[in-house]
């Protein structure tokens, strides 16, 4: 199978797995919602933040040193795979377990002068417990990729979800009379059991399909590199995840600030980042397969010196990224009405998913040169255009936020997203060659979206949906999406030679 063909096949496996994935999540989150209300949703995204640091910090770099070290092991055979990945592991389990007694230890001070609620506390000890087995999770999330096992990774990727559902439901309800404390750590419980199950199920997998090896290579040249590859990329990360953090946590004493009170605040916080946020993301499915499936094929063409190879398929992926970003942008912007009463049963949802869809084609863009960066060694400079992105957004959280509340943070959320990308398009202009035809990938698409949208509103207006009817939802959906494509096709934006490359690569990897 030709490099092309299988970087095509993985991101569709993936993708649907994806999608799959973030479907059921969002089915799940609009269960918690139910369950434990928005103000209970605002909390637990507050607990998430400061998770979601501690794993950036748990993991360090170690899913893109894997990954890369594995990817161009491969074109020089220099060392053995499995020594490769016993390194691997053991630098993510080191800085695991550190960061889990870290996050223990330091729960009470952070639930009470962080997130500023001390029912937080508890749920902040529950998930340190997993910080050690997502880090090592990571290291062979990062080999199963570089070596394009993505089937076996993906199913305990599923089998985790599934998991995670009948846990935290099944704890959710010997718990739902004790308030919004019980219910937040049923749901971390889950979270923690799950990740454990991942980990050993991910490494079972990789030792019964990894190959002992017979090159050998020292092992002070493994540990340069990954620290080379894994220091400037946790660096960064973990200095963004701080800020971002910040940022989160002022979001809600922003908004009490402007003169919103502890619910409401919580509760405006919930609907924006735990509600709409999902929504608008769950698109990037298709993209955030393609960019971690980019770096191994990048990487590996950036160390044979292939420039012509990047080039093509730096082009080719962005074309694709602007046809997918542009009409997913104009689908969800003429359907948000639809999607957020579909889904949500909550018209509140449709004023800020419509705001927030013109952003899309900036945040998938961004998403997409995110791996091809990546790929070509460029981890330090995306570590400097996230510290300067997220130190923009904590400033402007801090002054804007308390004067003008929602649409403060609204503003911070545009600009935050402008910046980065602005940032990594011009370094990807700068390290490899850049083509974007502006008629045929950006107005084409633009107007052909609009057309799809101005048909839908007239084949399924609004006006005749009931709340709660979800496939009507779909329905309209997928009418904006064929009409989108149709017309793409006939103004020549996608062409014949994609459209045959994708049917060969689907139908011999069937």
């Amino acid at each position: 199978m030709s490099g092309a063909k299988k970087l095509l096949h993985n991101t569709l496996l993936l993708t649907a797995a994806s999608f799959i994935m973030r479907t059921v999540a969002v089915s799940f989150n609009v269960y918690l919602t139910e369950k434990i209300g928005a103000d209970g949703i605002g909390l637990f995204q507050l607990i998430s933040s400061v998770y979601a640091m501690a794993i950036t910090f748990a993991s360090g770099g170690i899913k893109l040193a894997s990954m890369r070290l594995v990817a161009d092991n491969q074109s020089s055979g220099k060392h053995s795979e499995r020594r490769i990945m016993t390194t691997c592991l053991l630098y993510s389990l080191i800085c695991g377990i550190i960061i889990a007694v870290i996050l223990f230890k330091c729960s009470g001070f952070i639930g009470t002068k962080w997130i500023g609620d001390v029912k937080s506390i508890s749920s902040l000890k529950v998930l340190s417990l997993s910080l050690p087995f997502i880090s090592a999770s990571a290291a062979l999330g990062g080999y199963f990729t570089a070596k394009g096992k993505v089937f076996r990774f993906t199913l305990v990727q599923l089998c985790e979800q599934i998991l995670k559902i009948v846990v935290t439901v099944l704890s959710l309800r010997s718990v739902a009379s004790y308030g919004t404390e019980a219910s937040c750590i049923a749901i971390v419980f889950g979270i923690t059991v799950t990740e454990i199950f991942s980990m050993i199920a991910s490494f079972v997998i990789y030792r019964i399909t990894s190959r002992k090896s017979e090159s050998g290579g020292k092992i002070r040249d493994i540990i340069e590199k990954l620290f080379h590859i894994a220091i400037p990329d946790a660096v960064g990360s973990q200095m963004r995840s701080v800020l971002m953090t910040v940022e989160h946590l002022l979001i809600p004493v922003g908004f009490r600030k402007s003169g919103i009170n502890q619910q409401s605040a919580m509760a405006t916080y919930g609907v924006i980042h735990g509600m709409c946020l999902p929504l608008v993301l769950y698109p990037s499915a298709l993209l955030s397969s393609l960019s971690g499936l980019l770096v191994p094929e990048i990487s590996a063409q950036h160390s044979l010196g292939n420039k012509s190879r990047i080039s093509y398929m730096t082009h080719r992926v962005l074309h694709l990224a602007l046809l997918f970003s542009i009409g997913t942008a104009g689908i969800i912007y003429f359907n948000a009405e639809e999607l957020s009463t579909g889904i949500y049963s909550d018209n509140s949802v449709t004023f800020y998913t419509r705001l927030l869809s013109p952003l899309i084609p900036v945040m998938y863009l961004d998403m997409t040169i995110d791996g091809i960066l990546k790929g070509l060694d460029q981890q330090k400079s995306y570590m400097r255009y996230n510290i300067i992105d997220a130190c923009i957004c904590v400033v402007f959280v801090y002054i804007l936020v308390p004067v003008f509340s929602v649409k403060g943070y609204i503003f911070v959320v545009f600009l935050s997203e402008i910046i980065n990308f602005a940032l990594s398009f011009r370094r990807l202009t700068i390290v490899s060659e850049v083509r974007v035809d502006l008629f045929r990938d950006i107005i084409v698409p633009i107007g052909c979206v609009i057309c799809a949208g101005t048909a839908k509103n007239i084949i399924f207006p609004a006006d005749n949906m009931q709340s709660g009817n979800t496939f009507f939802a779909v329905c309209s959906v997928v009418f904006s999406v064929i009409i989108y494509l149709f017309l793409l096709k006939i103004f020549s934006s996608i062409d014949n030679e994609e459209i045959l490359w994708a049917k060969k690569a689907v139908i011999k990897n069937r």
